[in-house]
């Protein structure tokens, strides 16, 4: 009887300490503000319905974006970045370029040097986007056709838009890669309107 009692005082008092520290399962679970959400995620119902998917619990989430738009369409610099943390850790990076046309395999191999983990882009596939996308559980990214040749100095113009997930919640590795894709398009599809493109996207499936 003694023993059982001890038990009960130790799994409350653990219990008490738990919750105190916020130990799982007593861990505030945070919302995503829409309000908060980067606008360069495009339409902010998606994003946070994406972010939600793919993203660890975390008792807040934080949104920091910066941008430099093009002044005209002569101009050739447009950089945009979003960073979402919580815990104290970055969580997720969406960035956006204007850079001049390539080749699809050699745009590859840049946009995978561009990755913070190199695991992230280790199991890259493609996808029908822009004139390249790849994607794998962790990262996504798609070479969208922005300035035609003639516009600015240089020739064609495109857009390198890529989402890094540094840190994740326990889906399936299928299912983060889709919610990647989902992000990338939809933050393709903003940065194209906002870039001064004259190309179509072909961002759609």
């Amino acid at each position: 009887m003694i023993f059982i009692v001890g038990a009960v005082v130790a799994l409350a008092l653990f219990a008490g300490f738990a919750y105190s520290y916020k130990i799982s399962p007593f861990r505030e679970k945070g919302e995503i503000e829409a309000g908060e959400v980067c606008s360069s995620l495009g339409p902010t119902s998606s994003a946070v319905n994406a972010l939600t998917k793919v993203l660890p619990e975390q008792s807040s989430y934080s949104f920091n974006e910066k941008a430099r738009l093009r002044v005209d369409v002569t101009d050739t610099t447009y950089e945009s970045s979003c960073f979402v943390s919580g815990g104290g850790k970055q969580l997720l990076v969406v960035e956006a370029r204007l850079m001049e046309d390539e080749p699809a395999k050699s745009w590859t191999q840049w946009v995978k040097g561009t990755a913070a983990n190199e695991a992230s882009t280790k199991s890259l596939t493609p996808f029908t986007a822009g004139d390249k996308a790849v994607a794998s559980s962790r990262f996504a990214a798609i070479f969208v056709p922005c300035t035609s040749a003639g516009k600015a100095p240089g020739g064609q113009y495109n857009l390198s838009v890529s989402t890094e997930l540094k840190q994740a919640r326990n889906s399936s590795d299928a299912a983060v890669r889709g919610e990647l894709i989902k992000l990338t398009r939809n933050a393709s599809s903003y940065t194209h309107a906002k870039a001064k493109c004259d190309m179509t996207p072909k961002i759609d499936e």
